[in-house]
């Protein structure tokens, strides 16, 4: 199996190289890039203002984009660093406060269409499937409504639950992703990674991964997924976290494995 893994390593990276070179995904990075990534404070306010926002960005970042703010739209507000020079001698700013400062969510705005790129749920069925449920470490439970996600795994409980409605070979793909993420994010001596866009990138490296060494092919879903996440940094952050894919997509290998007749006695 570790030639199955480094193999399926160098078909991601290759495959995450082309795709991020194509237009439609360099104009959908580009567009994703204007939008500001949020405090958890400042995502609180938003969830609590607006709880279906999806697109956050101020009226003139949406200028920019080819878009305006519909007349009467109500402004969400959020918290902005207000900093100050507080010494003759350095020229640096320091914080000072906050101060108020409003955005608007992209369903407030009309005009340019901005540029979107599809990733469509794996469909079929997969002769995987059972051997991963069977074998995962955490409890599955399935569920018809996940709130827009695939899966999900809770750190608390040590459980995964998978929507219902996906087709095998996704329940399976995402099986490993969840599987991954409580190996890598979940469990009590794994190295912490606060990052969300990091978390994603390794969880479904590691489903690709998996996936590939037994024969099911997630590149249509799984790269774009990784893109998605990462921007346009994807391979850079790939090759840091390299070893920790391949390690963690060895020990769900590992568990797949039979039992030697004599474990098995």
């Amino acid at each position: 199996m570790h030639d199955k893994v480094q193999e399926a390593m160098s078909r991601l990276e290759q495959g995450l190289e082309q795709l991020l070179s194509e237009d439609a995904w360099k104009r959908y990075l580009r567009c994703q890039a204007r939008f500001h990534t949020y405090s958890f404070q400042n995502t609180l306010l938003i969830s609590l203002q607006r709880p279906e926002a999806t697109r956050i960005a101020g009226f003139q970042t949406w200028k920019t984009m080819g878009r305006h703010v519909r007349k009467g739209e109500q402004g969400i507000m959020i918290l902005a660093p207000l900093l100050a020079k507080t010494s003759e001698t350095t020229p640096e700013r320091s914080l000072v406060g906050f101060r108020t400062v409003y955005v608007f969510d992209v369903s407030q705005t009309e005009g340019k269409p901005l540029p979107e790129v599809s990733v469509p749920r794996l469909e079929g069925d997969a002769a995987i499937w059972p051997r991963l449920r069977d074998a995962c470490p955490y409890p599955i439970t399935e569920t018809p409504d996940l709130h827009g996600a695939n899966g999900c795994f809770h750190g608390v409980q040590q459980s995964i639950s998978l929507l219902q409605s996906l087709e095998e070979q996704h329940k399976a793909k995402t099986l490993i992703h969840e599987w991954a993420h409580g190996l890598l994010h979940a469990a009590p001596d794994s190295e912490r990674v606060e990052a969300s866009e990091i978390q994603e990138l390794e969880a479904e490296s590691v489903a690709f991964v998996v996936s590939d060494a037994l024969g099911l092919d997630t590149s249509s879903y799984s790269f774009g997924y990784i893109a998605h996440w990462a921007g346009k940094d994807t391979n850079e952050h790939l090759k840091r976290s390299g070893g920790r894919i391949q390690k963690a997509a060895h020990r769900i290998l590992q568990s797949l494995q039979p039992m030697s007749s004599s474990q098995a006695s």
